[in-house]
């Protein structure tokens, strides 16, 4: 299936490469006090089991995975003006079976934007065994008076929402990404200005691949005393789109409303609007986000899933979802003091087909720098047929996921 990227897999090679450490590199290059290197990153592994839901010819049902990610962080200051962003990121990812159902969670299962030049590099391709590296950030930064200027491949976003994001088209997490540290870069000319007080003016120029499909945005970002606005335009892939949203900021308590409207440059015709509304609540240990979204790239009825699952915009990672209407729910509760153990749960509702989604996480912080988490993704709807091949609902063809995860900072 289009949208069912294979889990994290990995292999524990990746640990080899270097004891952990809760600390930062600091290199001095030339004088202290205007060049200097850090160092920092993380290391993650992942560690889980699959259950597809129902029995598929020729693969089994229940899949064991393990993955592993290292990234290491370099920026190079060179006095108040320049600055060198470089990411060094290394996969790794092994499964119980050559040929799997699979499913949409895991390490690495967010699309990835279209660069011009590849810089991955694989390393072992086996049937079960896959390593690669890749070059995810690469980019320098010049401050000036006027504005900030970034060249190269960098992490860009833009929009209000949390769970249904419709303005972060340069490069969004799949809402199935069990690594959510650092998005994917995409590669782009991106200038910040402020040019009075209050006002933000983001433009950028994105590469996507092919010549066909360069981006390019301006966003203009005002703050009010009670609320943030913004309003935007831009070319995405072959779409023209308008955007614009709202932050209003009680005492404890935001909401948030954005839309998109898409018009499609090769057809000449508007596309479906999409939306988002939602609220989010925050005190000392709980915080509550709750989001209504319209889809306007979904589907209107589950009969046209398999189409959906084909279509451009789910392919490039502009949407996520099959369906039309969504709720919603994040919560985050720490249960101590120190902040060390958490409990989080996200869930998901396609009201159209009835499907949903649960994603509990239970996490403890060991000391300053490691992390250990249990959790699941459970879902619920009806399972796909085979003869004929459709799908019944969105989230009952992703199966159950029950996981671990070890995450090592330095």
């Amino acid at each position: 299936m289009a949208c069912a990227r294979r889990a994290g897999l990995g292999l524990a090679v990746l640990a080899g490469l270097g004891a952990p450490r809760a600390a930062s590199a600091q290199i001095s290059l030339a004088e202290p006090e205007r060049a200097h290197l850090r160092l920092s990153g993380y290391v993650r592994a992942l560690t889980g089991v699959h259950d597809a839901g129902f029995d598929v010819p020729g693969a089994p049902r229940t899949t064991g995975f393990h993955g592993e990610v290292v990234r290491l962080k370099w920026q190079v200051a060179l006095g108040e003006r320049l600055a060198l962003t470089v990411h060094n990121r290394l996969q790794a990812q092994i499964s119980s079976a050559a040929t799997s159902f699979g499913t949409v969670a895991g390490f690495g299962v967010s699309v990835v934007p279209g660069r011009p030049v590849d810089l991955t590099t694989r390393l072992v391709e086996e049937e079960r065994l896959e390593v690669w590296h890749d070059v995810d950030r690469l980019a320098l930064t010049v401050r000036t008076g006027v504005a900030d200027l970034t060249v190269g491949r960098q992490a860009i976003t833009w929009g209000l929402s949390s769970l249904f994001p419709i303005a972060d088209l340069w490069a969004q997490f799949s809402p199935f990404e069990l690594d959510t540290e650092e998005k994917p870069g995409g590669d782009a000319v991106r200038v910040l200005s402020y040019p009075v007080r209050g006002l933000e003016l983001d433009a950028v120029l994105a590469a996507r691949g092919t010549a066909r499909d360069w981006s390019a945005g301006l966003r203009a970002t005002v703050d009010l005393p009670a609320a943030d606005v913004y309003a935007a335009v831009g070319k995405f892939w072959n779409l023209g789109l308008a955007l614009g949203g709202i932050t209003y900021v009680l005492d404890r308590m935001k909401l948030r409303v954005e839309a998109a409207l898409p018009y499609d440059l090769d057809t000449d015709d508007w596309q479906r609007l999409r939306a988002t509304v939602g609220a989010d609540w925050l005190s000392a240990r709980v915080s509550v986000t709750a989001e209504y979204h319209v889809n306007g790239v979904g589907a209107d009825d589950p009969s046209a899933y398999l189409t959906t699952l084909g279509d451009p915009r789910l392919r490039r990672g502009e949407s996520y979802y099959l369906g039309r209407h969504y709720v919603g729910v994040a919560l985050a509760y720490t249960a101590d003091d120190e902040a060390r153990l958490r409990l989080a749960l996200s869930a998901l509702w396609n009201v159209q087909d009835g499907s949903a989604m649960a994603t509990p996480i239970l996490s403890y912080d060991v000391g300053q720098s490691t992390s250990v988490s249990i959790g699941a993704l459970q879902s619920f709807g009806a399972t796909p047929t085979l003869v004929p091949p459709a799908l019944r609902s969105e989230f009952g063809t992703y199966g159950d996921l029950w996981f671990t995860r070890v995450s090592v900072y330095f």
